[in-house]
């Protein structure tokens, strides 16, 4: 009779774990719909004040949660591209218009902007190009422990057509189980309770997608996260 297999001998290639996800949030957020549809009702009958707000707090919570399901689809999608030319400075500074909208509450996160020139450009495709700098931010500011300490993002193009984002953060002490070198390369690892372990995956891939790099290094109790993308050099005039 043959062992049983343990669960850490199971083996699953991550295009099925994917097409799994993916199916089972777009089951989930059926009935999260339905759940939803049904409160409408509810709420266009009601005639009680406090019934009326608890069913606009339950739609919100169901919205939540469909929106994080959601999200966690994205996660599991091949990365698509469509690429344009961007100047270098304008995308930093979309970059920046994007980061303060998602982390509207943090106020200590620091934008520098290092440009030797201002036609450099780079062939990105915007939003996914924002998402995965959101990815390193977002992760810089759950593990954050001193909220006093900044979180610097700073880009620099060189004259030889290098262009780095980089994202440095105050991080004392580093899991040894887990160098720093190896975050990213594999996805439903993580280090965070409650944590999924994509988002920085989801970060290397779309960088990956772009001819790019992600590179961490940790020293002297400082974090740096830098992603590096080729110039772009074309006639063609970019945004």
């Amino acid at each position: 009779m043959e062992k049983p297999h343990q669960w850490d001998e199971i083996q699953v290639p991550i295009g099925r774990v994917a097409r799994f996800i993916r199916q089972v949030t777009h089951d989930v957020r059926n009935g999260l719909s339905a759940i939803d549809l049904e409160a409408a009702f509810i709420a266009e009958i009601a005639t009680d004040p406090e019934v009326a707000e608890e069913i606009r707090k339950l739609r919100e919570m169901v919205g939540a949660s469909a929106n994080m399901l959601r999200e966690l689809s994205q996660n599991f999608q091949p990365v698509a591209l469509h690429e344009i030319p961007w100047q270098a400075r304008v995308f930093f500074r979309e970059l920046q218009s994007r980061v303060e909208a998602a982390f509207p509450e943090e106020k200590n996160i620091v934008f520098e902007g290092i440009l030797s020139s201002d036609t450099g450009s780079i062939f990105v495709d915007l939003e996914q190009m924002i998402a995965a700098v959101l990815h390193g931010v977002r992760n810089a500011v759950q593990f954050r422990r001193d909220e006093e300490e900044p979180i610097r993002i700073i880009a620099t193009m060189l004259g030889d057509g290098s262009f780095f984002i980089d994202i440095l953060e105050s991080r004392p002490e580093i899991d040894s189980q887990f160098p720093v070198e190896l975050w990213g390369t594999k996805p439903l690892f993580s280090t965070r309770s409650g944590g999924y372990g994509l988002g920085l995956w989801k970060m290397q891939e779309i960088v990956v997608a772009h001819g790019g790099e992600v590179e961490r290094r940790h020293r002297d109790g400082m974090l740096r996260t830098r992603i590096t993308l080729p110039e772009y050099h074309d006639e063609e005039r970019p945004v």
